[in-house]
């Protein structure tokens, strides 16, 4: 049999420019400018919705750091009492999980009686142990895990930032570390920033400045530049925007290798990196919309090549029993190795030419971020003199705006919300709690909190503020507009009373008021709305003057006429909707 070239089946098709496509793409446009179909991302750098052949020539030389790509589960477990935070790790492994985090509540808990107490059953040589939290001087808690029998053969590591005093203690440290030799020592982790609300290009951009710390300092100490490099770990979040954040790991894996030369490492390793799955995109009141999330972030993890996986559990036990929701997290794990096979294929990304020119962009970005960084004086220095946070809180603002206008969609959240159980009803309090406790980058928070309040005044008052949908004019329009102002009003806890198609006579006025709705959203799909809709305004404020009355689309160069004839005011796409939800809670009494 002759085996033909793959390329062989499309010699009779001509080349076709990158130019050429475009100028295909804008006459099929027409009307529409092109830049509407371009990716304008929240790092500052533009993607086309194409990357061709031509890519190949600027594709990034991305190491590949291990010879699989296995991955270990890691579950996190709170260290509050030793033997209860062990039996917890026995049932873990039962999960697959190959890594533990204990995540320590007191120093004491590190005590050598507690720690054998904690390993008991536990073999130290089989599976990777993290250790974070509030734990006592590394040195003190490595000599006391070296009379672990096993434990300097672990491959697990220190998830906090080691403080020392001096170079003396640096290098003291670094000599406990020659007797664990797979365990690694340091930590640079850039889950703060991005509970605070840092892109994807900074988070790389935190982590190298990070590295570079790391290797100033230890190097001073006489660390030799490789030794500093294998005994780091990088935390990174992953959050789920699925190509970004795929290409997010690739990015820093080639960044690194110029930061470790720079120093004088001649080796091959590269510090290790351990994912966790975001909580800043977490919905506390639509649990299981948080598994589509947490899987899609996994995929992310995995296809991008993180050495360890951590993810969180999908709902905090607020609204499904915590047994259940840590087996469904960890069935995610389970089914992308098993099912999937996602462990099958080394970097398989490689070759994608979108995903090559995102990771090339997101490595171009992150690179000058890093640099201005260094010159401030390196990441310590960039914190306390404030230029981080500043920099965090200034795209921190514009991501916080395209939340608020609906123009990021939040599943659950901003969009489409699930009313909530009788189980959530019952511990409503405690859910708005927790919501109000998030961290301040949180992305429901805002709308979860609304909505929250809406339905807590609903069940202390017996009264939850309804509205009534008034349809008119061209169906395919004004359905249009009845669905968006549903969706609308429903995020922030509202009740839909009603939804109907009515005309402008005088029957319609008392079936759209038999319900005794606190607000009515006219829906006026004709050529020119306004005459009926202040016709209809006028009517519904005589017949029921404290009606609220609303109005679906933008205001139109006559909206003054309408404000003067009863409307209160407009809801459309771009519109604040947080603080226009805001606005109808405190106009229909919510406290």
């Amino acid at each position: 049999m002759t085996h033909s070239r793959p390329d062989s089946l499309f010699h009779e098709f001509p080349a076709t420019s990158r130019e050429d496509w475009k100028k295909k793409a804008i006459a099929e446009l027409k009307e529409t400018p092109f830049d509407s179909i371009i990716w304008h991302t929240p790092d500052g750098f533009d993607l086309e919705p194409w990357c061709s052949h031509e890519e190949n020539k600027r594709y990034l030389d991305i190491p590949l750091s291990k010879p699989s790509n296995s991955w270990n589960n890691c579950r996190q477990i709170t260290v509050r009492d030793a033997e209860t935070a062990n039996k917890e790790a026995l049932q873990s492994f039962e999960l697959d999980a190959a890594a533990i985090e204990f995540l320590i509540t007191a120093p004491s808990l590190c005590s050598p009686e507690n720690l054998n107490k904690l390993f008991t059953g536990i073999k130290p040589s089989a599976v990777a142990v993290y250790f974070s939290g509030n734990l006592p001087p590394a040195p003190e808690l490595l000599n006391t895990l070296l009379t672990i029998p096993g434990f300097a053969e672990n491959s697990g590591g220190l998830l906090v930032e080691v403080v020392t005093a001096s170079k003396g203690q640096d290098a003291e440290l670094f000599a406990c570390g020659t007797l664990l030799p797979e365990f690694r020592l340091l930590c640079v982790d850039t889950i703060p920033y991005h509970e605070k609300g840092s892109t994807a290009v900074q988070e790389i951009a935190l982590a190298l400045a990070g590295v570079s710390d790391s290797l100033d300092r230890y190097l001073e100490a006489g660390v030799p530049a490789d030794t500093i490099a294998s005994a780091i770990n990088i935390i990174l979040p992953v959050c789920s925007s699925h190509f970004t954040e795929l290409a997010k790991p690739r990015a820093l894996r080639y960044l690194l290798g110029h930061i470790l030369k720079a120093y004088g490492a001649s080796g091959p390793s590269l510090p290790a990196l351990f994912a966790r799955t975001s909580e800043r995109n977490r919905s506390l009141l639509d649990p299981y919309t948080n598994v589509l999330r947490l899987t899609t972030e996994a995929v992310s993890a995995v296809l991008g090549g993180y050495d360890t996986l951590q993810i969180g559990a999908f709902d905090i036990g607020l609204s499904v029993n915590p047994a259940i929701a840590e087996r469904i997290t960890a069935n995610i794990h389970l089914i992308l190795k098993e099912e999937a096979s996602l462990d099958r294929v080394i970097d398989p990304a490689q070759g994608s030419h979108y995903i090559e020119t995102l990771t090339r962009n997101l490595a171009e970005s992150a690179w000058t971020i890093f640099k201005t960084i260094e010159a401030v004086g390196g990441l310590a220095q960039a914190s306390k003199s404030g230029f981080i946070q500043t920099m965090i809180s200034d795209v921190e603002t514009k991501r916080r705006k395209t939340l608020d206008n609906r123009k990021k969609t939040l599943i659950g959240v901003n969009r489409y919300p699930w009313p909530l159980v009788p189980e959530q009803l019952e511990k409503i309090d405690a859910l708005e709690l927790a919501v109000a406790n998030t961290a301040e980058g949180n992305e429901t928070a805002g709308y979860e909190l609304l909505r929250l309040k809406t339905l807590s005044f609903s069940k202390k008052s017996g009264r939850t503020p309804s509205i009534f949908i008034w349809m008119l004019g061209d169906p395919s329009v004004s359905f249009r507009q009845a669905a968006f102002a549903e969706d609308f009003f429903n995020c922030g806890g509202f009740e839909i009373a009603g939804k109907a198609a009515l005309p402008s006579e005088e029957s319609s006025y008392s079936s759209a008021l038999q319900s005794n709705p606190d607000i009515i959203v006219l829906c006026v799909a004709e050529k020119d709305p306004v005459p009926t809709a202040t016709n209809l305004a006028s009517k519904l404020r005589t017949l029921q003057p404290g009606i609220i009355t609303v109005m679906a689309g933008k205001p139109p160069k006559e909206h003054q006429q309408l404000l003067n004839a009863g409307i209160d005011s407009f809801v459309y796409t771009g519109v604040n909707v947080l603080d226009m939800l805001k606005s109808y809670q405190h106009k229909t009494g919510v406290k």
